[in-house]
């Protein structure tokens, strides 16, 4: 059996949808024997992946399964291997780093990855 890393993509929809347009790309692992069962178990799974749940106003919030978008190999499990990478075009390159920092920050701030 092998690992592959299985780009699942999903349109975000809260209540009714009248909202700007929600995309999830979730990378995730899958083992199997080759590339065409990866696929397969990625398309059977993916619906059960991300469960329907509802927000804090009561809306319900639903990831619609479009497809994968990409699948590769993870030829070995180690410390530090590359599971994903994705290339970013932003518009404003100041509001990006913005960002970027504002997750760093709030990411090593939680306690509960001392564990």
């Amino acid at each position: 059996m092998k690992w592959f890393a299985v780009n699942c993509i999903y349109q975000v929809i809260c209540g009714e949808g009248k909202h700007t347009p929600q995309f999830n790309e979730q990378t995730r692992l899958i083992q199997a024997k080759g590339i065409r069962q990866a696929l397969s178990k990625a398309n059977l799974n993916a619906v059960h992946f991300n469960p329907a749940l509802n927000n804090c106003q009561g809306d319900k919030i639903v990831w619609k399964f479009l497809g994968v978008g990409g699948i590769s190999e993870v030829v070995e499990l180690t410390d530090g291997a590359e599971v994903s990478s994705k290339m970013v075009e932003p518009q404003s390159v100041s509001l990006y780093l913005e960002k970027l920092a504002h997750r760093n920050k709030s990411l090593t701030n939680q306690n509960r990855f001392d564990n």
